[in-house]
């Protein structure tokens, strides 16, 4: 089969790229020395591929395999195992006498300062303080939006909601994403709480018994808390009635609304207060009982609306985070899960088996897989329902496995993760082979889990790292506001932007110019519908729910792989 070329989507992205169909795609910060290491080169030569050190002395020699085919960018690719290297050092990649690609490093700290740098960003998207020199260097800048004076949608009355994360290249706040990465992050605390105690993000440090994890958390912790109404509903989002400019926060003026009280704001909302109760509990507990009377009421309240769902005001035209399809099951799920574990009451026992798991993965607008998870970790608690949770969390472990063993680019991502966030779907897919490896310690799930990090980081038809500021090609022009906006030259680092998908929402499909989007329109295959472009929100935007599951990922790995 003739190779399809990707050199028009590479253009926005690269200098002349002479070779650039022939070049090698892999984690370009490294591997560990006990990690999988995969290499995979488009086309179908017969050459061998050699491994040398960095003195030129071989290591490897690995013939040319059978070529496959991966559908997602219509290229031939051939894939090269080169894992039996361990020793610690700098390789070079050779095919017929020449050198293919950057140097490849290995060692055992090699995502250790990404996975700070990933938690690090959540301190950069705080709202309503000062990120200072001392903690942010380049990146510091003053307060934005204090939120004070928060007008409630609709009604003549206001409140004070201080704190939070800025949701991603946007200066809204949403508790439904925040729901799920909260939730992330506290994850990554409990399945590696010595580990992760111990990581150090330099960061304000207010509640010094905090681990720097759970002190970064409870800045979005103590934001949520505000968004409860008396009568224990949660009002969906905090923001302008319209998306600001290319602006720096505080140069954002305009009036911020609390709006719409919503059934799926409210049951993520229990649930990681829920979740958050159990976790703060040896640190603070009057702070976790606050949080558990708030779960529980806001629980009430989600119970006696149940169909109060959110629907977008006509004058308002930020984020919505409401599907169209709802339900509430999977929130209802989620929140039972986590109220039964934190209070052990049975009425939420009998709310979570009148309303059983399903196989759906995970992104904000399901919470299904969450509930899954927790159910699955804790067999003893939840018993039956313990072991469904378990063998659906296997059997999804295993789909995502067999993709890494027979795809071109030995990636887990499914057929239908190609949407917007589709990074996130191969990172959240990461963190499901993660907790299979945790439940059964079979390290084929750990070959999994470092695909999709290796895919992340440039092993991708895109030859890109997707984290910006890491790896030797790394996303540099994202649709972040504060990047676009702060006069530096390089991004915020440690942010995983969307990634390629053929939604093309940012495309000006009557034929004008809207900014440059226009140079992936003609892109018909999804892992190649990218662009490196602040115009590009389809593709190129950050999240605060897209970032949490890289940060668990690149933690869990290096956590994983030194112990």
């Amino acid at each position: 089969m003739k190779k399809k070329t990707v050199s028009l989507l590479a253009l926005p992205l690269t200098l002349a790229a002479t070779s650039f169909a022939a070049m090698p795609a892999y984690n370009q910060l490294g591997f560990t020395p006990k990690s999988s290491k995969i290499i995979v080169i488009p086309g179908n030569e017969a050459n061998a591929l050699e491994v040398r050190e960095i003195t030129g002395k071989k290591v490897m020699e690995l013939e040319g395999p059978y070529a496959l085919e991966w559908a997602a960018s219509g290229e031939e690719v051939q894939v090269f195992d080169i894992s039996k290297i361990q020793k610690p050092g700098t390789y070079l990649l050779y095919r017929n006498g020449e050198r293919l690609g950057t140097p490849i490093d290995i060692s055992k700290d090699v995502y250790k300062d990404l996975g700070i740098a990933a938690l690090k960003w959540f301190y950069l998207q705080r709202a309503s303080t000062p990120i200072t020199a001392e903690y942010a260097g380049m990146f510091a800048r003053p307060e934005g939006h204090p939120d004070t004076l928060v007008k409630i949608y609709g009604e003549n009355r206001t409140i004070k909601s201080p704190r939070g994360w800025y949701d991603a290249g946007d200066y809204g706040k949403y508790i439904v994403n925040s729901g799920i990465t909260v939730f992330t992050l506290l994850e990554l605390y409990e399945n590696f709480p010595e580990y992760a105690g111990k990581i150090k993000t330099n960061i304000p440090n207010e509640f010094p018994k905090l681990p720097d994890l759970l002190e970064e958390v409870r800045w979005n912790l103590d934001w949520m808390l505000t968004m409860q109404d008396a009568d224990g509903g949660v009002f969906h989002k905090v923001s302008t009635l319209k998306f600001s400019g290319s602006v720096m926060p505080e140069l954002d003026k305009a009036d911020r609304y609390a709006i719409g009280k919503s059934v799926t704001a409210t049951l993520d909302f229990a649930g990681v207060m829920a979740q958050a109760s159990v976790v703060y509990k040896k640190f603070d507990k009057a702070y976790a009982d606050k949080m558990l009377k708030a779960a529980e009421k806001a629980y009430a309240w989600a119970k006696q609306n149940p169909s109060a769902f959110y629907t977008q005001p006509s004058d308002v035209n930020t984020g919505s985070y409401a599907p169209g399809n709802e339900d509430g099951k999977d929130e209802f799920r989620y929140a039972s899960t986590e109220l039964y574990r934190a209070t052990k009451k049975k009425d939420y026992l009998e709310d979570l088996k009148a309303n059983p798991f399903n196989p759906n993965g995970p992104w904000w607008g399901d919470m299904n897989f969450i509930a899954v998870m927790r159910a699955a970790e804790e067999p003893a608690l939840f018993g039956e329902l313990g072991n469904t949770a378990k063998k659906l969390l296997l059997d999804e472990a295993n789909s995502l496995q067999n993709l890494v063993d027979t795809t071109g680019y030995r990636s887990p991502i499914h057929e239908w993760n190609w949407n917007w966030g589709s990074n996130s779907a191969v990172a959240n897919n990461g963190m499901i082979l993660v907790h299979a490896y945790l439940l059964t310690k079979d390290t084929k799930y750990l070959t999994g889990a470092q695909a999709a990090l290796d895919y992340l980081l440039g092993k991708n038809p895109m030859l890109i790292s997707y984290v910006t500021g890491y790896g030797v090609r790394s996303a540099r022009n994202p649709h972040h506001r504060p990047s676009e906006a702060d006069y530096t030259d390089d991004p915020v680092p440690g942010m995983l932007v969307g990634g390629p998908h053929l939604g093309k929402q940012d495309i000006n499909l009557d034929g004008k110019e809207h900014w440059k989007c226009e140079d992936y329109a003609s892109a018909n295959l999804p892992a190649l519908a990218y662009l490196d472009n602040r115009c590009s929100y389809a593709t190129n935007e950050v999240a605060i729910n897209w970032n949490a599951p890289l940060a668990y990922l690149a933690n869990a790995l290096h956590a994983i792989y030194n112990k």
